[in-house]
């Protein structure tokens, strides 16, 4: 039953994922992504500097100095390799307060290098801690132009062309998906809850300091514009799921990367939702 389970959800998990993505680019204006490319590079620079570079580096120095386990350790440090964070394009926005326009915008930018940058970083980070990691480019080029680029291009597209027919779609859309990762999240729960439970505090705690160190590096680091910095903190402390969990089983067997890789995300998310829960009370009382 639990591989059957786990099986369903390889492939509802990036269908609700894409779907999400896609209801927030009906509700972008073309235009606005744009802008951010060509009135503000120097804020484009700084964010992906701050996603890219400063949050890998943080966490190898966070577990470094905190010693998890062999098995959290580079668990982690395939995780932070592996950004954007797209389940949290439409909570970041509409629970955190954040910039839909910033985050698409940084969404394309991190999909795009992610070609480069996560093989990269994953190198960089494997000679650091001692082990074997590879990259199969053509499925990460998979992941990504399924879950973030196609559904964001297709969705600024419409958005462009028919507004009024995206208006009527986003919201029906933006819901089906919402369904759908709640229950990719009950359902993957229910069957890994044992990977939950078998993780240690210390563990847990490692995992939720390095979490945290990502949410501040976006937050201080990020732009002057509330809605901006909450976007760039919560792209900086969520990474991508799917593509970390595609490269740990491709390079461990999927016994030993789900019980170490679940727990991670799913404490990168829930300390997410924190955050955004926060940010969206100051957001609604004022400016930050």
């Amino acid at each position: 039953m639990k591989d059957i389970i786990l099986e369903i959800l390889k492939i509802v998990a990036p269908v609700s994922v894409a779907l999400i993505v896609f209801s927030q680019g009906l509700g972008i204006a073309p235009g606005r992504v744009a802008a951010y490319f060509r009135e503000q590079p120097g804020l484009m620079l700084r964010s992906l500097l701050a996603t890219l570079v400063l949050v890998p580096l943080a966490a190898i120095g966070l577990i470094l100095l905190l010693k998890p386990s062999p098995g959290v350790a580079i668990g982690l440090a395939i995780l932070v390799a592996c950004p954007p964070a797209p389940l949290m394009l439409k909570a970041a926005t509409k629970k955190g307060g954040g910039s839909a326009e910033f985050m698409a915008s940084l969404h394309l930018s991190l999909a795009l290098l992610a070609f480069v940058t996560v093989p990269a970083m994953l190198y960089m980070l494997s000679m650091l801690l001692n082990f074997k990691s590879q990259v199969d480019l053509g499925v990460m080029a998979w992941i990504l132009a399924r879950t973030i680029l196609i559904p964001v291009a297709l969705g600024l597209a419409i958005r462009g062309f028919f507004p009024s027919a995206a208006d009527r779609l986003a919201p029906v859309i933006g819901k089906i998906g919402t369904v759908g990762i709640i229950v990719v999240a009950v359902a993957a729960i229910a069957a890994l809850y044992p990977a939950l439970l078998n993780m240690d505090a210390w563990s847990y705690f490692v995992i939720a300091v390095v979490s945290l160190a990502g949410l501040t590096i976006g937050h201080f680091f990020g732009p002057a514009d509330a809605s901006e910095k909450t976007v760039l903190a919560v792209e900086c402390g969520v990474r991508h799921p799917v593509l970390a969990l595609t490269i740990a089983a491709s390079n461990y067997s999927p016994q030993q990367a789900l019980p170490v890789m679940v727990p991670c995300i799913i404490s990168f998310i829930l300390i997410a939702m924190l955050y955004m829960t926060w940010r969206g009370k100051q957001a609604s009382r004022g400016p930050a």
